[in-house]
């Protein structure tokens, strides 16, 4: 089989080459003789597949989105119980409740720092 066909591929070659003269394959040279073509099968030049055919879209399936609204928020103000009416506290008594007064500097402390004599204990008015 494959000597047959080198057989038949070199008989073509040689034919063509002694029919084709030389001045037939140069483009200056017009209406020079008879062309010939030699082609190996079926050729397509075309698309892979006819023009008018389209291959189907993919279908696509999305699940529907989830919206959630949210209702806005609700304050409440709630309203100040007045405090019951009680007698005033008595006053703290803190824990330094007298004054101190020098009677060499006829003044109370803290106008005067040092006394020569010792302080003498006063309760404030």
């Amino acid at each position: 089989m494959k000597k047959t066909a080198t057989v038949a591929c070199l008989s073509v070659a040689l034919l063509l080459a002694a029919v084709v003269p030389s001045q037939a394959w140069n483009r200056s040279f017009h209406h020079a003789g008879a062309r010939v073509f030699v082609g190996v099968g079926p050729v397509w030049w075309g698309p892979p597949y006819p023009y008018w055919y389209y291959p189907p879209a993919p279908v696509v399936v999305a699940p529907a989105p989830i919206i959630v609204q949210q209702s806005p928020p609700v304050y409440v103000q709630q309203e100040v119980a007045p405090a019951p009416a009680a007698a005033p506290a008595p006053p703290a008594a803190s824990p330094e409740s007298f004054w101190y007064y020098c009677p060499n500097a006829k003044a109370y402390y803290p106008n005067v720092q040092s006394c020569s004599e010792p302080w003498v204990r006063v309760a404030p008015r």
